[in-house]
């Protein structure tokens, strides 16, 4: 898998928007080795690239997929393939779906 990590832009205000992107799939990647051993989140947009989550959002992208599979137990409408906004105001990091 490339290892090509997100990198959200910086928006002036609330009132601006960050960078939206198409998305296929939010899913954890969990290598059989590595130096730590542990997963990480990415996303697969529907133009197929695949891009890495940002550590700053792995809480969001761990309750994402938990939202996700909850939604499907109940046979609710997926979250994806959808859009998502991300970006960076005043020093946070966020991700919102659309």
């Amino acid at each position: 898998m490339d290892d090509i990590e997100l990198q959200p832009p910086t928006v002036a205000s609330a009132t601006h928007t960050g960078l939206i992107l198409d998305i296929a799939a939010l899913e954890i990647y969990s290598p059989l080795s590595g130096a730590d051993g542990l997963g990480y989140p990415y996303i697969r947009c529907t133009d197929h690239r695949v891009l890495r989550v940002p550590e700053p959002l792995h809480q969001w992208a761990a309750d994402t997929i938990a939202l996700e599979h909850a939604r499907h137990a109940t046979g609710a409408r997926p979250l994806f393939p959808g859009q998502v906004e991300f970006g960076i105001l005043d020093g946070t990091m966020y991700a919102e779906v659309l």
